[in-house]
């Protein structure tokens, strides 16, 4: 991986908050409670592959932030019933995070900001390995919903302020990030065509730190999913100030980077005080976690030793990635033997890679890997589909 790549993934969770500049940014954004817009989606067309159907929509609602608008794939296996009630399962796809500088130029670039075709959505959510595939052949019949990421935004947009963005809609309105409300768009759909018995989120990189957004807001609309699976990524501002300031990772935390990304998300998301694990702490985040992550990500600068500091006031000494889990794997644990969530941390690395130092970024969609952290099982991926069982039994 070239230092240009690794550092555009690795971009996504910067999250240092400037709060002035964010509540002003946030002034235009409506309530995070708000329902989706489906009034605008329109079917594009559909696809057969691996015996899905893969049905691609637009939503004219929400603009990417350069050109086009969201769209989003849902996928049926052939020979399914239509009417039959079954889960939905919706993939939130990585890519990093991105923003436009003072003279209007994307920043790292275009990626991300463009509108997705329904070969990125089917490529994405339907790569048939690790737990994508336990989810296709699942007895319990998923639908599938991948959605696209062209906010570029951590899918914490809700019709929010993208500052100088210099693209505009065909009508000349301003382009504004929307990522959290054209995914609820999708799933509210989905929903209405298809009978939904329970809705799952699961997302990888920036689509992890994704899921905690959308499921708070879905929470917060009374819709909560029956449960999320976030893979690798979160947002601790704390930690990320800490490492920054001890000079760890400082090439892709500026102050000027972090700002102009927390600008373009909705306030209530960007506010240190709703960080997902103080949501879950204080009880106000109510949605059952599988908090998945590898001790020693490529994309979260590994594991290096620093001074981490914890939510009590103390400071301790462990990997930076660890670090950042920290907090929620501590708010998890404080629930005790009968919380509905679970941290799953994870040693994961390729079968090929010389270097077995638990480094590989979004463990979940792989297959053939073995975990060997003693912590968490062997078959990380079959224990998070038995995590999913368990959700689906909930009452």
């Amino acid at each position: 991986m070239t230092g240009s790549l690794r550092s555009r993934l690795r971009l996504f969770p910067r999250l240092a908050v400037v709060v002035g500049l964010i509540v002003a940014a946030g002034a235009c954004t409506w309530p995070l409670s708000s329902a989706g817009n489906t009034a605008s989606i329109q079917k594009v067309s559909s696809e057969t592959l691996n015996g899905w159907t893969y049905d691609y929509y637009r939503n004219t609602a929400y603009p990417c932030a350069i050109s086009g608008y969201q769209t989003f794939a849902i996928g049926t296996k052939d020979g399914s019933s239509p009417t039959d009630a079954r889960p939905l399962w919706v993939f939130m796809h990585g890519g990093g995070v991105g923003y436009f500088d003072d003279n209007g130029n994307p920043v790292p670039g275009p990626g991300q900001k463009t509108e997705e075709p329904i070969t990125r959505l089917v490529d994405e959510g339907t790569a048939g390995k690790g737990l994508h595939a336990l989810i296709r052949n699942d007895p319990a019949g998923f639908r599938t919903v991948s959605v696209s990421y062209c906010s570029h935004d951590i899918y914490a947009g809700v019709n929010s302020t993208d500052p100088h963005n210099p693209n505009t809609t065909p009508d000349g309105q301003p382009r504004t990030t929307n990522g959290l409300i054209a995914t609820k768009a999708a799933i509210q759909y989905a929903k209405s065509i298809y009978p939904t018995t329970k809705t799952f989120l699961y997302g990888g990189s920036a689509g992890s730190v994704g899921t905690f957004s959308v499921a708070w807001s879905m929470q917060l609309q009374g819709v909560p999913p029956a449960g999320i699976v976030a893979d690798a990524s979160l947002v601790n501002i704390e930690g990320r100030n800490a490492a920054y300031a001890q000079g760890l990772c400082a090439d892709d935390n500026s102050p000027v980077r972090s700002a102009a990304v927390a600008a373009r998300v909705h306030p209530d998301l960007a506010n240190p005080d709703n960080e997902i694990d103080k949501l879950v702490s204080s009880g106000r985040f109510t949605v059952p976690i599988m908090h998945v992550w590898n001790h020693g990500d490529s994309n979260t600068c590994g594991s290096p030793p620093m001074n981490c500091p914890l939510r009590d006031g103390t400071v301790v000494t462990m990997g930076l990635t660890d670090c950042l889990h920290e907090p929620l794997r501590a708010a998890i644990a404080a629930q005790g033997p009968t919380s509905k969530s679970r941290n799953m941390p994870v040693c994961v690395d390729a079968k090929d890679d010389p270097v077995k130092d638990c480094s590989m970024h979004v463990t979940t969609p792989r297959a053939g890997t073995v975990n060997t952290d003693p912590a968490s099982p062997a078959d990380y991926e079959g224990a998070i589909l038995d995590w999913v069982h368990d959700r689906l039994a909930d009452t």
